[in-house]
């Protein structure tokens, strides 16, 4: 009842004029099947009585016009109400877009928060979707009961047993829809895991980015094989619904052929014995059909309506999960002299293993600071906890000395320009995209082109910094190769011109020249600012004045270059392995 009421009160909220169409609507429905029933015991009655050829045609022409009325009635009011459950259903959607925004990030992140939200995006996901269908159920249910007090009030003077041999087949329908709901609802659950996985492939096997490796490393067996069984998965738990389905509909079957057998039969024994005349019996015929029909009606949509709530409910619980805490201490942007983890340590949820073990270390402003190791060390997720992504686990991290969970995240947010090794552009120009607005200060804009080593590229461009973005939105938007990517990345970090600058993996699609060139404007870009150079390629660490060695989610080397070389620990290891690269390296800045 609590998710019934959380809609009623949506669509009340949402679009109150519609409650206007579903009032007429109501009784447009009700009426329509008890005149057509009505009509031929009219005619009968008048040709038996003996009335005149005019009544007969005038009585006959009003009944027509109001079923007539009656007829269009239905079909129009039914497109407004139509219209409005997709405004309620887009309402759903745009709340459920807005919690996907400001949701942790690890809660998107996880398998299990990619679950939920599958479960709650069913809810509002099409126009036959539960939200879509509320009023629909709701207007069917409306329908039905009136329909069913009404065939009730005509039928009771023939006999009241007849009612309730009825009322008791319809209840054994209620309760067997019920539970093929129910087990409707357990499969759709176990359904909606699978079909992650199978979006997750299919929209794979259609991203570009990925297209080249699926076809030099002949991944498409792979592909069509993994597909193939994960459809088979979902065929098969599809299969669990069908045989229940055909049992339940074979004992609905038989219901309604001994309901209407004990019903007919029993008007024809009444006509037989001169208790109704012929005219009757037509008329109690079709409310007799009417009022099974009703009933019937009535038990498919009171579980239709129960299927709506109980998916409302994973659509609630959706959004019930916690979101980012807001707070209302702002940062000082000018001011931000340091940042401390004390003893932090983080763990997926999913994992049974702490990813950061005890991590700790202070950052005063102007410092460049290399986090350094191999590939699933805990690089990132140090970053991403700094960042406010995700939450310590145990431990604490400090901006200025104070916990950065006291502060607003929006404000916290402002601290950093980021370029992270997963990246995407949105469909809009590329000063949009740089400068995340539409108004932007072209000088500024084209000084982080230039420091990022892609204005040559820009001033190419027959729009130069208004050419638009992304191919698949934009016939004639332009595309960029991947160290064109990275440097569009860095130029939006230096535009955003935030205290803390991060680069994760920066260098990784540039060319040794381009690459070296980024290291020569390091120190004009990272000015007054606390910076992060994260990466698995040492040639970083000279540039910076402290490196962070980290393994197995631990800082287990701290110190410059220097000092980490006479050290001969891993970091010395590391760097030797790759000593003719960074070699020649550091003959070019000699």
């Amino acid at each position: 009842m609590d998710n019934f009421k959380y809609m009623i009160k949506n669509w009340l909220a949402w679009d109150r004029k519609s409650i206007v169409y579903f009032i007429i609507k109501v009784p447009a429905l009700v009426l329509q099947p008890i005149i057509t029933a009505y009509i031929p015991k009219a005619m009968i009655d008048c040709i038996t009585d003996g009335v005149t050829i005019n009544k007969l045609v005038l009585i006959i022409a009003l009944l027509s016009l109001l079923i007539t009325l009656i007829t269009w009635l239905d079909p129009f009011m039914q497109e407004l109400l139509k219209g409005s459950s997709n405004i309620i259903r887009m309402r759903y959607s745009m709340i459920a877009f807005r919690k996907n925004l400001y949701m942790d990030y690890i809660d998107i992140e996880s398998l299990e928060g990619r679950k939920k939200n599958k479960q709650a995006t069913e809810f509002y996901r099409s126009s036959y979707s539960p939200a879509a269908s509320f009023i629909d159920n709701l207007g069917q249910i409306f329908v039905c009961v009136v329909g069913v007090i009404t065939s009730m009030t005509l039928l009771y003077r023939i006999n009241i047993f007849m009612i309730l041999i009825i009322l008791i087949s319809c209840a054994i329908e209620f309760f067997l829809l019920r539970f093929l709901h129910d087990k409707e609802l357990v499969i759709n659950k176990t359904r909606s895991r699978a079909t992650v996985k199978f979006y997750y492939f299919y929209n794979l096997s259609k991203d570009t980015s990925a297209s080249k490796d699926i076809k030099l490393y002949n991944f498409e067996d792979y592909f069509t094989y993994t597909l193939a069984k994960i459809i088979s998965n979902l065929e098969k738990i599809t299969k669990q619904y069908g045989p229940q389905s055909f049992k339940v509909s074979s004992v609905r079957a038989i219901l309604n052929f001994v309901r209407e057998l004990v019903a007919y039969s029993y008007l024809v024994y009444l006509t037989y014995n001169g208790k109704i005349n012929v005219s009757d019996f037509i008329f109690y015929f079709g409310i007799i059909s009417g009022f099974s029909n009703w009933i019937v009606k009535l038990v498919g949509s009171i579980s239709r309506m129960e299927y709506c709530c109980k998916s409302c409910g994973l659509y609630r619980e959706y959004l019930e999960e916690k979101e980012i805490n807001e707070n209302n201490d702002k940062i000082d942007l000018n001011s931000v002299e340091s940042i401390e983890f004390n003893n932090v340590s983080f763990k997926y949820p999913s994992s049974n293993h702490n990813t950061l073990n005890n991590v700790s270390f202070k950052i005063n402003k102007g410092e460049n600071i290399a986090i350094i190791g191999e590939n699933g060390a805990g690089k990132t997720t140090i970053i991403k906890l700094l960042c406010g992504l995700y939450n310590a686990t145990e431990g604490s991290i400090f901006v200025n000395s104070k916990d950065i969970s006291l502060y607003s995240k929006d404000s916290y947010f402002d601290l950093f320009s980021v370029v992270f090794q997963d990246y995407f552009f949105m469909p809009m120009s590329i000063a949009e995209n740089i400068s995340a607005s539409q108004k932007y200060d072209k000088e500024k804009l084209y000084s982080s082109f230039e420091k990022a080593g892609i204005l040559e590229k820009i001033e190419s461009l027959k729009d130069k910094e208004n050419t638009l973005m992304i191919k698949d939105i934009y016939k004639e938007a332009v595309e960029f190769s991947g160290g064109e990517k990275q440097k569009l990345l860095l130029a939006k970090a230096i535009y955003r011109n935030a205290p803390v600058l991060i680069l994760d993996e920066p260098t990784a699609a540039l060319d040794p020249i381009a690459e070296g060139e980024l290291y020569k404007k390091y120190n004009e870009i990272t000015k007054d600012k606390i910076s992060f150079f994260i990466s698995h390629r040492l040639s970083s660490t000279v540039f910076c004045d402290r490196i962070l060695f980290i393994s197995n989610g631990r800082i287990t080397e701290s110190g410059t270059h220097e000092e980490l070389m006479a050290l001969k620990g891993a970091y010395y290891r590391m760097y030797q392995s790759q000593s003719y690269y960074y070699k020649e390296m550091n003959a070019n800045y000699e």
